[in-house]
């Protein structure tokens, strides 16, 4: 499993963040983001168009995100990359 913290500097667009949703379904490995929003947990997953669209990530929100499986290490670099506008 590989894991990286980043903080969000903008809002994340609907628009966004259905662009990552489908940019990480190429990957075999389970891709997840992890963060706190009014005080309660979230756990979403990438790959999940709905589950995105679902929970608003707005400026200033810590993102962990999470990678695991055969190919985790290329879904992280990926995944990082893909955040790095908001960052």
């Amino acid at each position: 499993m590989r894991v990286h913290e980043f903080e969000i500097q903008s809002d994340l667009q609907r628009s966004d963040l259905s662009a990552i949703s489908a940019k990480s379904s190429h990957f075999i490995s389970d891709i997840t983001i992890d963060f706190t929003l009014d005080h309660k947990q979230h756990r979403v997953d990438v790959k999940s168009l709905l589950g995105m669209l679902l929970v608003p990530i707005k400026a200033g929100t810590t993102l962990r995100l999470l990678t695991k499986g055969k190919d985790e290490e290329e879904a992280m670099h990926f995944m990082f990359d893909l955040f790095e506008p908001y960052r």
